[in-house]
């Protein structure tokens, strides 16, 4: 009678440890996936808040930047400003029905405070063709 209650017991003790052991493993995956998304978050607005994606690029920027470049990522001289830029969409066409004397000036002109993406661009990642 004693070995067979030893042997019970024995089996519920190691079942416990068992538990405890998964219960551990899960408490410390849930805190490790919270410190994951936690620290994506954190990218996320640090890109946000400091680097612009810079894409299609048109022919009037092409002279200023590196042979071959379709896309870059870059430092933004100010903060928590748009981080995507699609310079296709500030490039002028006609002004009142006239074509533009100097397209790279309208072009900036248009960009305003985010010119610097174009002017001084401090690149990190670029997108060659």
């Amino acid at each position: 009678m004693r070995d067979k209650r030893r042997q019970r017991l024995h089996r519920h003790r190691q079942a416990r440890l068992r538990r405890l052991r998964v219960l551990k493993s899960v408490r410390s995956l849930r805190f490790w996936t919270r410190v994951t998304v936690a620290l994506f978050v954190l990218l996320c607005i640090a890109f946000w808040a400091r680097f612009a994606f810079v894409y299609d690029i048109p022919s009037v920027v092409q002279g200023d930047l590196p042979p071959g470049v379709m896309a870059y990522v870059t430092v933004k001289p100010w903060w928590f400003g748009p981080p995507v830029f699609d310079l296709g969409q500030y490039v002028p066409e006609k002004v009142d029905g006239a074509s533009v004397y100097d397209p790279s000036e309208m072009f900036l002109m248009n960009l305003g405070r985010y010119s610097a993406v174009v002017e001084q661009p401090q690149f990190i990642w670029t997108l060659q063709r």
